[in-house]
């Protein structure tokens, strides 16, 4: 069947979050200084920031696996509530916890840029008669993307759009996926995800009875032997040439 549909991850796909950052977790850094700077004022018996910072390292990879095998859900204000109790803060306000989350995120919006032809491409797709999806793993709430998205140029061009933290459903899992395709109203085998981690887009994606395309955007993820995308790009600008090849 014919692809009809083109789904997208959004970070490291169509917008960078890691500012200056090479690493993940490191680029939650700015985050973390943001949450910090808001519970240090307020009255909250805080120790140096990198004691903070360092204790969110350590919990956040374990944190992010717990959520993508359907233990628990992630959300940045768990994340921060997690770092607190490791460095011994406890009893925090919920007021406090909730502006900590928001700072934390307007500081990883901060550091936001397109990634090369992101636009250029959704737009060309669009006019050539592709639906338009977005997956997107995120501990952020999905308004948060949204607004990147619009001041950026995308937002308007998505049907459809499944935030992980905000349906508790995270690649590489197929039910995120699945309820992306049934928002549109699409057959799995018409559709093709796009992303840069094949360990959650291209494992998820076929597990979804999706074709998938590997989008080398960056070094930060290496594709195993054992994953087999059944494409892949170095740029966005390749997308519309390879999607042919699927007809």
């Amino acid at each position: 069947m014919p692809i009809e549909t083109v789904i997208f991850d959004l970070g490291g796909t169509l917008i960078e979050y890691t500012g200056s950052y090479a690493d993940w977790p490191d680029l939650e850094t700015p985050g973390f200084q943001a949450a910090y700077d808001v519970l240090a004022v307020d009255g909250n018996r805080m120790p140096p920031f990198t004691q903070f910072r360092d204790a969110g390292f350590g919990l956040l990879p374990n944190m992010w696996q717990a959520a993508t095998r359907h233990e628990q859900n992630l959300r940045v204000v768990d994340l921060i509530t997690a770092s607190l109790q490791a460095v011994d803060v406890r009893d925090v306000a919920n007021t406090d916890l909730e502006t900590a989350a928001f700072q934390y995120g307007a500081a990883i919006q901060a550091q936001a840029y397109l990634i090369d032809n992101a636009v250029e491409t959704v737009i060309t797709l669009k006019d050539a008669g592709y639906r338009l999806g977005l997956v997107s793993n995120t501990m952020f709430p999905g308004t948060l993307h949204q607004e990147d998205m619009a001041r950026f140029g995308l937002l308007e061009h998505f049907e459809a759009m499944v935030f992980s933290a905000d349906v508790t459903k995270w690649k590489p899992n197929a039910d995120p996926f699945l309820q992306v395709l049934d928002e549109l109203g699409v057959e799995a085998e018409t559709a093709v995800y796009v992303g840069d981690d094949p360990a959650s887009d291209v494992v998820g994606g076929r597990a979804a009875g999706m074709h998938t395309i590997f989008f080398k955007s960056s070094n930060r993820f290496h594709k195993p032997e054992h994953i087999h995308p059944h494409a892949e790009i170095n740029t966005l600008t390749e997308l519309q040439d390879v999607l042919k090849l699927f007809a």
